[in-house]
């Protein structure tokens, strides 16, 4: 249990725990019943940052420098996959084309727009957000989106021969889809009580729109849709998260 633990937070994040392991495909594959766990953690590390700026920043600047944390923090993984899944989806005429834009390193208009888009609306919701509401997006949204990864690969198809994402796609068990629900609602539902089932419907619904969309374009699921889809979860809940402190 500790050892896949430690393995998520190495592939996940900036931070290296141990050096000495040799992780294997089935090492990540078990890894991934913690990705929500990580990034619940990710979340407290924002909490206090964004406590901390608050002492001597406006909350605009503090907001802006959370989001450039936050893709800091996971070395800017999913990002790069949203990127390259737009570049992909907008510029190819069929799966295999698709596919090949996606490999290639360069990012295009399609990719740029789509990290704008992201970016932009994570600041705007922080920007509208004080106090329990803004703890609580920070805690919830990373963990959400990591869950959604769960969502995308279980029982999946890779669809290329090799790639970041084959540990994962289609080798994520019953049960580590069961730890990775349990800790993304339970602690979601521990924090918001009621307002959670909008957000975990939203985040389920949104996940299995998102892939059976992806498979459709692509043949299959690949790394960049996994990150692709958990930076859109993101800014999903984020808008979610605005409208239910709005009254809704």
């Amino acid at each position: 249990m500790i050892k896949n633990f430690i393995h998520a937070i190495q592939f996940l994040t900036i931070f290296t725990v141990s050096k000495k392991d040799k992780v294997t495909e089935g090492d990540l594959a078990r890894s991934m019943a913690y990705f929500p766990l990580v990034g619940f953690l990710l979340g407290v590390i924002l909490v206090y940052t964004d406590k901390a700026f608050s002492y001597a920043l406006p909350h605009t600047i503090g907001n802006a420098l959370l989001v450039l944390i936050s893709i800091l923090l996971t070395r800017a993984l999913h990002i790069d996959g949203l990127a390259d899944t737009l570049d992909g989806i907008m510029g190819g005429s069929d799966k295999e084309s698709r596919l090949r834009i996606m490999k290639d390193s360069r990012i295009g208009t399609a990719g740029v727009l789509g990290i704008v888009f992201v970016l932009l609306v994570k600041y705007l919701c922080l920007n509208n957000l004080f106090n329990d509401d803004k703890t609580e997006l920070l805690l919830i949204a990373p963990m959400l989106s990591r869950w959604s990864q769960a969502l995308m690969v279980f029982r999946a198809n890779y669809v290329r021969e090799q790639g970041m994402g084959q540990a994962f796609v289609g080798h994520l068990r019953a049960t580590g889809l069961a730890i990775s629900s349990a800790v993304a609602l339970g602690i979601t539902g521990y924090l918001l009580w009621a307002p959670a089932l909008y957000l975990i419907a939203g985040t389920i619904a949104f996940t299995l729109i998102g892939r059976w969309y992806l498979v459709r374009k692509l043949g299959g699921v690949t790394g960049d849709a996994i990150g692709a889809m958990s930076e859109l979860n993101e800014v999903l809940t984020s808008v979610l998260f605005v409208i239910l402190s709005r009254g809704w």
